[in-house]
């Protein structure tokens, strides 16, 4: 087991410059030239909620959180959660070709996909080569895409921003206008209602043949109050007159008969109130008082729920306008002039680095072990 491990050290330090200088020199060739160019897109949203048909303000775009009309950053975690979803891969992959451009003779071995992949391998390349962050304080979304050629990565980039904007549209306006819809139709009902109402008044004003039944018992009851009165001064006058004069004499003949005349117009009053005329009428003038009065009733209810539906209605579409939410493009899709990845020197270096590390490391082990 010594032995062996004084082997190993020995051919640690004879080797030294090849196990480090040859894996390095390997992948410098890789990336300098092998590796596939990979080029970044990138473009900037944010959600914009209609601010009550306020002028729209581009600067308050990159203000902070809570700037009237700015969505809150739920909206836009949304946005990033759809960006980042299969829905989303599979829309492109239907429009522009995305798994075709992965696998394609851009790519190189090691850095395009697999032909014999699988869904979630494509799934996960996906999430690989997109960057999608929310700022917390702006609720701006960055959004960056990676392809093997600069015009795919923008046309990624601009797929992605259309069909995140279309997912938004459908969400809030399609929900705002379900909620509009219900009002109107709740207001239709009130609106046929008080159609209703008023038809209903129409109808039995022109069935019996009255105006305001309430205004012509009112005239009837005033008639009757009217000789009730008269009545009761000539009652009067009989009883003044009976004191001087004899029964027999013309003006108490006279006065009798007038009171017998005013008692018989009374009872016809009242009776004409009470009770119909003729059997042809259905109700009488109380009865239709009573009618009248609660299709009177019902029609001013039917005014007031109009009216509290109206305002309703009006309020529902202020609100609905107000919570109209659209996907506003800061910055559009950009087409990158120079490749962002693979970054050679960084990479290099951090081999590099990492190769010392693992030596040195190798070395302490051996190291280590012998001298227990």
């Amino acid at each position: 087991m010594e032995k062996s491990l004084t082997q190993l050290n020995a051919l640690l330090k004879k080797n030294k410059t090849l196990i480090l200088v040859l894996p390095w020199a390997l992948y410098a060739f890789y990336l300098i030239l092998w590796a596939a160019p990979q080029y970044e897109s990138q473009s900037q949203l944010i959600v914009k909620s209609t601010d009550g048909g306020s002028s729209f303000d581009p600067s308050s775009l990159l203000m902070a959180a809570g700037v009237p009309g700015a969505a809150s950053a739920g909206e836009s975690q949304l946005i990033e959660a759809y960006i980042q979803s299969a829905d989303m891969i599979n829309y492109l992959d239907e429009t522009i070709g995305l798994r075709e451009h992965y696998i394609s003779d851009e790519a190189d071995f090691f850095s395009g996909l697999a032909t014999t992949h699988t869904r979630e391998s494509f799934y996960e390349f996906y999430l690989s080569h997109i960057d999608v962050s929310v700022d917390s304080a702006s609720s701006v979304i960055t959004l960056k895409t990676r392809a093997f050629n600069a015009e795919f990565a923008q046309v990624i980039n601009q797929a992605i921003v259309d069909k995140a904007e279309q997912f938004i549209n459908n969400i809030n306006n399609n929900l705002a206008k379900s909620k509009l819809a219900f009002a109107k139709g709740e207001h239709e009902i009130v609106e046929q209602k008080l159609q209703q109402a008023k038809t209903d008044i129409l109808a039995f004003q022109s069935k019996y043949n009255v105006l305001d039944p309430t205004a012509e018992g009112a005239a009837f009851q005033q008639i009757a109050f009217s000789l009730e009165a008269t009545l009761a001064q000539k009652k009067a006058q009989l009883s003044t007159m009976s004191t001087m004069m004899s029964d027999a004499a013309p003006e108490i003949i006279n006065v009798k008969r007038e009171i017998a005349a005013l008692q018989k117009e009374v009872e016809k009053q009242k009776e004409r109130l009470s009770t119909a005329e003729d059997e042809s009428e259905a109700l009488s003038v109380t009865e239709l008082m009573a009618q009248y009065s609660n299709l009177q009733v019902q029609l001013q209810l039917a005014i007031q729920a109009y009216s509290s539906s109206l305002i309703t209605l009006e309020n529902a579409r202020v609100e609905t306008y107000q919570k109209l939410q659209h996907l506003v493009t800061v910055e559009s899709p950009t087409l990158p002039d120079d490749n962002a990845y693979p970054t050679v020197i960084y990479n290099l270096v951090l081999f590099g680095v990492a190769l010392l590390l693992i030596y040195g490391i190798v070395r302490i082990v051996v190291a280590t072990i012998r001298e227990l």
